[in-house]
């Protein structure tokens, strides 16, 4: 009797178990529109601007130096950027970069840097009562750097081997070309280097791109967290006092390129083809760009997408297709990007053409644009949760001349987005007409593919 009793309780449990299991949980309401925080503005004499971003309670404070420079300004010398960051790491004259590093990890942090397209900086993350500390780091590296030449060899070996490593990847070849395609000549289409370019930088070089543009007009520094601010302004006016200002940043009118086109670049015997497909777009700046970025998402931005849930799960052809919108200053493109099996590559152009249309013909549903709304919104509100996020929400408002509003706002809007107007970003923009097709792979075996595809007839 005791053990049908204890049977027919675990039966019980195991019945209310898988109750619960089966049980859908909660749905979440809209989440609030984001509170910028609250922020206060200095300038010196020399156009260097401030920002200061009293945020959270943890007893440490984010130092970020930002300046409108990157590679965009390399010129001929592509990565020059790259490495003129990188040498500002290699010490002062006052401090080698052994005893620069031991400094600030004396702070509880370590020195960063980062080089982007259109803005790059330098920076670390502090205990609170070294936030003045920081600054004077900050401003010893970028008014003292040291460059000598034995730092840079080093370093450019370092890229050498990078460069190489690339350059043997179908990946970066791809993206190499595409970039190329779409913006020619302009430094948004030059991504990397050639070896002998690369080996042809000298410190000059470095210490003239130093000069020239990383400059107290073109820069802004953030400091956010918690820290003593007027001990802080203090700190900054006596560190930044000497920087000379320099030039304005000069603006590279950018004329991207247009298709229908192919190139095909030829890697024999290739078991996989990687694609780029895609054309040039507009900025953040663009009054659809929202609804672009929605529309993104839902097409194959995101790992439930259409193209993804097509290509990858139902055809097996790839294991990580994605679209992507990219930013640039006045500017942007659109591509869809996907590693597939070298005989799958027509047909996986083919289903990607195919949601690219259907997409256009019918608005989605409800339920899933409902959930692309709540994946955006969700990725909206990590990206704002800590110190160093919200300097690069702030920095990506002025880079791109948006006010608060764009931030202010996100979330209501992305709510408010109707699925026609989904549907109307395709028509709009993602003409097939205009694309440009990129594909790296074994030409012999994808050729025939693609001329036979009724998408492509018109890019031969």
């Amino acid at each position: 009797m005791k053990l049908v009793k204890s049977l027919l309780l675990s039966l019980a449990v195991i019945s209310a178990s898988q109750t619960i299991a089966k049980e859908q949980p909660p749905i979440g309401k809209q989440p609030g529109n984001f509170t910028v925080p609250e922020t206060h503005h200095m300038s010196l004499p020399n156009g260097m601007k401030v920002t200061f971003i009293p945020y959270g309670a943890t007893p440490k404070a984010t130092v970020r130096l930002i300046t409108n420079t990157g590679n965009v300004d390399d010129g001929n010398k592509i990565w020059l950027s790259d490495l003129s960051f990188e040498m500002l790491r290699q010490g002062t004259e006052a401090q080698s970069a052994k005893e620069l590093a031991e400094a600030v990890a004396s702070m509880g942090g370590q020195i960063q840097t980062s080089v982007g397209m259109d803005a790059s900086w330098l920076g670390m993350d502090v205990l609170s009562e070294f936030s003045g500390d920081a600054v004077d780091v900050i401003a010893d590296m970028v008014l003292n750097s040291r460059m000598a030449e034995q730092d840079l060899e080093r370093i450019k070996t370092d890229r050498q081997r990078q460069l190489k490593v690339s350059m043997s990847r179908p990946g970066p070849i791809a993206n190499e070309a595409f970039y190329k395609e779409i913006f020619g000549n302009h430094p948004y289409g030059q991504l990397y280097p050639s070896e002998s370019s690369l080996a042809g930088i000298e410190s000059k070089d470095v210490e003239q791109f130093i000069q020239t543009n990383l400059v107290p007009n073109r820069s802004h520094l953030y400091i956010s967290g918690v820290f003593d601010q007027k001990k802080v302004s203090a700190a900054i006016e006596q560190a930044f006092a000497q920087w000379k200002m320099g030039e304005a940043r000069k603006q590279h009118t950018v004329l991207t390129q247009s298709g229908p086109k192919v190139k095909l670049i030829d890697r024999p015997d290739a078991p996989q083809s990687t694609i780029r497909l895609g054309l040039a777009t507009f900025g953040p700046e663009h009054e659809d760009y929202l609804e672009m970025a929605m529309m993104n998402t839902l097409l194959g931005g995101a790992f439930s997408s259409r193209i993804t849930s097509n290509i990858r799960e139902d055809k097996g052809y790839t294991y990580s297709p994605r679209s992507r919108v990219v930013n640039r200053v006045g500017t942007g493109l659109w591509y869809q990007g996907a590693d597939v099996t070298a005989e799958s590559t027509g047909a996986s152009l083919y289903e990607i053409f195919e949601e690219i249309r259907l997409l256009a013909k019918e608005p989605p549903g409800k339920e899933e644009l409902d959930g692309i709304k709540n994946y955006m919104s969700g990725i909206f509100v990590l990206s704002n949760s800590s110190r160093s996020a919200i300097i690069n929400q702030l920095s990506f408002l002025a880079l791109h001349g948006l006010s608060d509003q764009y931030l202010k706002q996100y979330v209501a809007k992305v709510f408010d987005a109707t699925p026609e107007q989904i549907s109307a970003m395709v028509t709009k923009y993602l003409t097939a007409e205009k694309m440009t097709l990129v594909v790296v792979g074994d030409i012999a075996t994808v050729e025939p593919q693609l001329k036979a595809l009724e998408a492509l007839k018109q890019y031969w």
